[in-house]
């Protein structure tokens, strides 16, 4: 694919630009595509209020909501974290503000029951395997009793709302080092004078989360249509209504394995736990590139990936632990979401892919020409990759080629804005 080419567009780093508009900001999640880019692309490709958008790999549910602030008719979402899916749903359902607002009223005086002398070990507290490692036991009676005033929510739009704001809650009273995605314990020196107060923390979340909910609401007229599912977008092809259906795919999908690179499921980890979601310690697994047992002889027959892959199998040998093997299944699984994203869209319909070309033993992998090239051999042409900055994602800046201690590279400092159109 010698005509491929890249083009750097410094008017895509949106350096004014905020990841705090609308609601964007209900809940932390990692790697969050930025807003601003979804809203340009929607402008440019978009079919106005007939646009239908898909998303396979939705994550925190920004696509959704530019969808819908931009007044598309439809628009689709699908991931395999269970938090995932709830952040999304949270930030595009249509609330009655009445009703919400009372609910946080009633709360703030229920509060007053908290029985702080209850045993945390009784079979009315939540347990799991890991609860005590990472928090002390005042939070764990304070989170159960958050945890069963929302059980006992009828309005289902309202616990939702609450879940949302116990998830953040959960990750910010746990013994976790702010700043980071995976379980890093703080420093056990500081552990004493951490003493958070999980029931006003949860408070000040509900009425920040409404305030931004509510401000929202001003800005849109909720008439797109949202639809969201948990499951793998590999089902995409294999479900007669998703055929030919979306006029836009906006998307960012993981840049690795999400063991070795943005750990999404250690991130959601506490929270899938408390919220009693099923295999909750299994998120990072289910992903892509989360089983290894591939065949390590596959060739992609796309050279810069092959290529790529060798250098990582010869610097393997010299280490103890091998790379290669999770990047084959990455890219294994990844090839085979593009097989199943390519079928859900219209003829004349746009893909847009937003991703990061990682580094494994300081090689950099070509994730989008590996985007492009399976897109051209499912029948789509290449319009053009846009180069930016990365200003505004949360991101681990530093690896380690070797896993020596202290021996640290450059990450990701680039995205690439890959733009195809079906034939």
């Amino acid at each position: 694919m010698n005509s491929y080419k890249r083009r750097y567009d410094e008017k895509w780093n949106f350096k004014e630009g905020s990841m705090n508009e609308l609601n964007h900001q209900i809940h932390p999640y990692p790697a969050m595509l930025m807003p601003l880019i979804v809203r340009n692309l929607l402008k440019k490709y978009g079919k106005g209020n007939n646009t239908v958008l898909l998303d396979p790999y939705v994550g925190a549910g920004t696509t959704l909501v530019e969808a819908q602030f931009y007044g598309a008719k439809q628009a689709i979402g699908t991931d395999l974290n269970p938090l995932a899916i709830l952040i999304s749903k949270a930030k595009s359902i249509k609330y009655d503000f009445d009703t919400l607002k009372k609910q946080i009223q009633h709360f703030s005086e229920y509060k007053k029951q908290i029985d702080y002398n209850i045993d945390i070990h009784s079979n009315e507290i939540h347990n799991f395997s890991i609860r005590d490692s990472w928090f002390k036991e005042k939070n764990v009676i304070e989170l159960a009793f958050i945890q069963r005033y929302i059980d006992n929510i009828a309005d289902e739009k309202v616990k939702l709302f609450f879940k949302v704001a116990f998830s953040v809650v959960v990750r910010s009273v746990s013994l976790t080092r702010n700043g980071e995605f995976k379980l890093y314990r703080i420093q056990k020196n500081k552990i004493p004078e951490f003493n958070p107060n999980a029931i006003q923390e949860f408070l000040e979340i509900l009425d920040k989360n409404y305030q931004l909910i509510y401000d929202y609401s001003k800005k849109t007229s909720y008439d797109t249509q949202i639809e969201i599912y948990e499951m793998n977008s590999k089902k995409l092809k294999s479900i007669e209504k998703f055929q030919n259906i979306a006029d836009i795919v906006i998307t960012s999908p993981p840049y690795g394995d999400s063991h070795t690179t943005v750990a999404y499921g250690q991130f959601s980890r506490l929270a899938n736990e408390w919220l009693k979601f099923e295999e909750a310690n299994k998120v990072d697994t289910n992903l892509m590139g989360g089983r290894n047992k591939v065949d390590l002889d596959t060739k992609f027959n796309i050279k810069e990936l092959d290529d790529t892959i060798e250098k990582i199998k010869e610097f393997d040998k010299t280490q103890k632990n091998s790379r290669h093997p999770a990047v084959i299944s990455y890219y294994v699984d990844y090839i085979e979401t593009m097989e199943s994203v390519a079928t859900t869209v219209k003829k004349g319909g746009i893909v847009v892919y937003v991703v990061g070309n990682r580094r494994v033993r300081n090689y950099e992998l070509p994730t989008d020409i590996v985007t492009s090239k399976t897109f051209e051999r499912l029948g789509f042409t290449h319009k053009e990759t846009i180069v930016r900055d990365i200003l505004n994602k949360r991101m681990p800046s530093k690896a380690s080629p070797s896993n020596k201690e202290r021996e640290q590279i450059s990450t990701m400092t680039k995205e690439y804005i890959v733009i195809m159109e079906k034939r």
